[in-house]
C-alpha cells in the first residue's frame, strides 16, 4: 500500500515537472521579421491559434572574452602602477566612479554606507555590460594617464 502512494506521488510530482519544465520559445530578428531559433521553437509556434499574443523579452548573452578583457586590462593597469592593491580593488573603484553602486544608511546610527553593485553575468547584460567598459575605460584612462586598452 506504501509503495503505491509512493508510486502516486512520485507520478505526479512528475506530472507537475514536466508541465513546468517546457523550455522557452526563442525568436532572433533579422530584417525586421522574427523567426525561430530551434526546430522544437518552430513546431511549438506552428501549432498556435493565428492571433495567438507572445511577451517577448530581449535578451543578449555576456561575451566571456569581453569579461575576460576587463579583468585582463585590471590586472596589468594594477601591476604597472601599483595605484591599487589589487584588481578587485580598482574593479570595485570603478564601478563606484561610474555610478553602479547603490546607497545604504545603517537605522541604527544613520551612518552611509555605499556599496558597489555586480556586474555578474546573471546581474547585467551585454548590452549594459559594454556600457559599463566603455565608461570604466574612460574612467581608468582618467585615473592613470593613458589609454590601458
Amino acid at each position: 500500500m506504501k509503495a503505491r502512494i509512493r508510486a502516486a506521488k512520485q507520478k505526479k510530482i512528475l506530472m507537475m515537472k514536466s508541465h513546468f519544465d517546457k523550455p522557452t520559445l526563442q525568436v532572433f530578428k533579422r530584417d525586421g521579421v522574427l523567426h525561430p531559433v530551434t526546430r522544437y521553437d518552430a513546431e511549438t509556434i506552428e501549432e498556435m491559434p493565428n492571433d495567438q499574443l507572445f511577451d517577448l523579452k530581449p535578451t543578449s548573452k555576456r561575451s566571456e572574452q569581453h569579461h575576460k578583457k576587463y579583468f585582463a586590462v585590471l590586472n596589468d593597469v594594477v601591476k604597472t602602477t601599483d595605484k591599487w592593491p589589487t584588481s578587485q580593488h580598482l574593479h570595485d573603484d570603478l564601478k563606484m566612479l561610474c555610478g553602479y553602486y547603490r546607497t545604504v544608511v545603517n537605522k541604527h546610527n544613520n551612518q552611509i554606507y555605499y556599496i558597489p553593485d555586480s556586474i555578474a553575468f546573471t546581474k547585467m547584460d551585454q548590452q549594459e555590460f559594454s556600457k559599463f567598459f566603455d565608461q570604466a575605460m574612460g574612467k581608468l584612462s582618467e585615473a592613470i594617464g593613458y589609454d590601458p586598452l
